[in-house]
């Protein structure tokens, strides 16, 4: 018996233990599949699918509500409908007028804190913009041109002003700007000083377009300048920094300001208390100044009002009153460049440690006399302490390295000969005789030269070319012959045929290069009408890059001619030339002076080779 349960036991025991084995494998599999579900909830996951959010977010509650007066409060609540990210504060949320202590602002789950640690004047209307700080959490979808507007008094100011801040050397619209409001309330201060010593009144901020446009002002005369600020203080007192002004003081206006960003957001805060909002209507003399309605198809997403005046500003590098050394250098041995931060006059130069009873260097000004380039005459000192001064008042004492570490003799390694620097005007082996004859630049004034050893050959013609100095310092030769088209050059000077002041001699120079075909080439043939706007001219053809190709002076009516230009895309500028220098001018804020006017041709020139291009052009501001 006991036989028999023991065989039926074996036969049972096999079942058993493939039942606990497969027991097991479950139980695991049902402890992995819970622990995965638990591991997906703590990590949530963007969920897959659906369009993407393209949308920013929206105000939908206000505590105090917007445009709230007789504002009593320290503290203010904006709520969202979703989760939002504030980034770049300090340089996007402005103030107006200024507050000493900006406000605090902190994200509470979908809503906006802002605490005002600063006592706020009396019967003021305040505007807090935002600029580009709010977005959304998950796509950073900005919402632009949000604020909150809130009165200590018993009404909301109610007026505008708008404009557009330009590059005034390229016109190009100037972006992240800020715009800037005086008021003359003070009674130590003069108006015009009030940029160089107190913050605005009214501050906002350029869009891409250079577009700007004040809400909420109250009616006054008021100071309108722009600022490219580099500190953040909001006040003119850096020479780095960029500045624009109003000629004349400028007076806002009425404009209908357009709906909060949610259609409801006013009513809805409007539900949650506070004093009932006043709008302050202009009087009489702002109504005057309103234009009649124009109406603007050009640019249907500007933040300008069409038919409402618009003020354009232009940015220019103010000038220093002040004559500086901005800059000095050792660009090479014997050679010093003087950088000055205006052109120089009656300049004086005096070395304290060389004798000054023979030439010591060589003088060579820019085309504008705002840089000057010394050449140093052998033999001098290492280093060289130079007095620079202008009308015999010394602007600053310079001490140069004219040999640089690399400049003196090594005994571990032979030196290589060192040549006299030379370089041409024919490009890419080119010469455009039409443009002017062959030049010689040498890479410091000569010493000494030949002109007899200069042999120009033509195929296999040997011709005796014209040759001489187009400088005081002989450092440019021009090379002259009847040049022909389409016709291949050599230019051959021997070795030691031309010494510089350092001493060093050419090497064999052996020029080839081709002459063009007129065919190649195409003019262009500018019929310019200056009546409206009579004086002097600076006509400038740019081409690629906007690098000058060439330029005219005019002072009257007629046509210009730019010839033999190289096919390629170009554009026509004009300087309105006040000063008659033969140059653009920057302004001067202190002064009040205007920098000089610039205007473009508004279509970019296509010249075609063997091809004339005419174009009529009456250079006035397109604005």
């Amino acid at each position: 018996m006991i036989q028999k349960r023991l065989v039926i036991l074996g036969a049972v025991k096999p079942s058993l233990m493939s039942f606990m084995k497969y027991s097991r494998i479950y139980l695991f599999s049902l402890i992995f599949t819970a622990c995965s579900l638990l591991w997906e909830c703590a990590n949530p996951v963007a969920p897959e699918g659906g369009p993407k959010d393209t949308k920013p977010p929206k105000a939908v509650k206000f505590y105090p509500p917007d445009h709230t007066v007789n504002f009593i409060d320290n503290s203010i609540k904006i709520d969202f409908n979703e989760f939002i990210a504030l980034k770049n504060q300090a340089a996007e949320v402005t103030v107006s007028p200024p507050l000493k202590t900006l406000p605090d602002l902190r994200i509470r789950g979908k809503s906006l804190i802002i605490k005002l640690d600063d006592t706020l004047s009396a019967n003021t209307t305040y505007s807090i913009d935002f600029g580009k700080a709010i977005s959304d959490i998950t796509e950073s979808n900005i919402l632009p041109g949000f604020s909150y507007v809130f009165s200590t008094g018993p009404y909301v100011d109610s007026l505008s002003l708008q404009g557009r801040v330009f590059n005034s050397f390229d016109l190009s619209p100037q972006k992240d700007l800020f715009a800037l409001l005086y008021i003359n309330i003070y009674d130590t201060i003069a108006f015009d000083s009030l940029p160089f010593k107190v913050k605005p009144y009214y501050v906002t901020k350029t869009n891409e377009k250079g577009e700007f446009l004040f809400h909420n002002l109250k009616a006054s005369d008021m100071k309108l300048t722009a600022l490219a600020d580099q500190n953040g203080n909001l006040i003119f007192d850096q020479a780095s920094e960029k500045v624009a002004f109003n000629d004349s003081l400028v007076r806002p206006y009425y404009i209908p300001i357009p709906k909060k960003d949610s259609a409801t957001a006013l009513k809805d805060s409007l539900k949650t208390g506070g004093d009932t909002t006043k709008i302050k209507l202009p009087g009489t003399a702002a109504k005057a100044q309103k234009p009649k309605t124009v109406t603007d198809t050009t640019r249907k997403d500007t933040l300008l009002k069409p038919g409402f005046p618009s003020h354009l500003l232009f940015l220019f590098d103010d000038i220093d009153s002040i004559q500086r050394i901005q800059k000095y250098q050792v660009l090479k041995k014997d050679i010093v460049l003087i950088t000055f931060s205006f052109p120089t006059k009656s300049l004086g130069l005096k070395p304290l440690n060389c004798d000054t009873a023979k030439p010591w260097a060589l003088k060579e000004f820019s085309k504008h006399k705002d840089s000057l380039y010394l050449w140093i005459l052998n033999p001098h000192p290492d280093s060289l302490i130079l007095q620079v001064s202008q009308d015999n008042k010394v602007l600053d004492t310079l001490k140069l390295e004219l040999v640089a570490k690399d400049d003196k003799p090594s005994k571990k390694k032979e030196q290589a000969k060192v040549y006299l620097g030379v370089s041409n005007n024919a490009t890419a082996a080119v010469l455009n005789q039409f443009a002017g004859n062959y030049n010689l630049t040498f890479s410091c004034p000569l010493a000494s030269s030949d002109f007899k050893r200069i042999r120009l050959i033509q195929d296999k013609d040997t011709l005796k070319p014209k040759a001489h100095f187009a400088d005081s310092l002989k450092r440019l030769i021009i090379i002259e012959t009847k040049w022909k088209e389409d016709k291949s050059y050599v230019v051959f000077i021997p070795d030691s045929v031309f010494i510089g002041i350092n001493g060093l001699a050419n090497d064999t120079i052996s020029s080839k290069f081709k002459t063009h075909q007129a065919r190649e080439f195409g003019n262009l043939i500018l019929d310019l009408d200056i009546s409206k706007h009579p004086g002097d001219y600076i006509i400038q053809l740019l081409g690629d890059r906007d690098a000058l190709v060439s330029e005219k002076r005019i002072n009257a009516s007629g046509k210009v001619r730019f010839e033999y230009l190289a096919p390629g895309k170009f554009k026509v500028k004009a300087v309105y030339d006040r000063n008659h220098n033969g140059r653009w001018d920057t302004g001067n804020f202190r002064k009040k002076i205007q920098p000089e006017e610039v205007f473009y041709l508004q279509k970019i020139l296509e010249i075609r080779a063997n091809w004339d291009v005419e174009e009529k052009w009456s250079p006035v501001s397109v604005f």
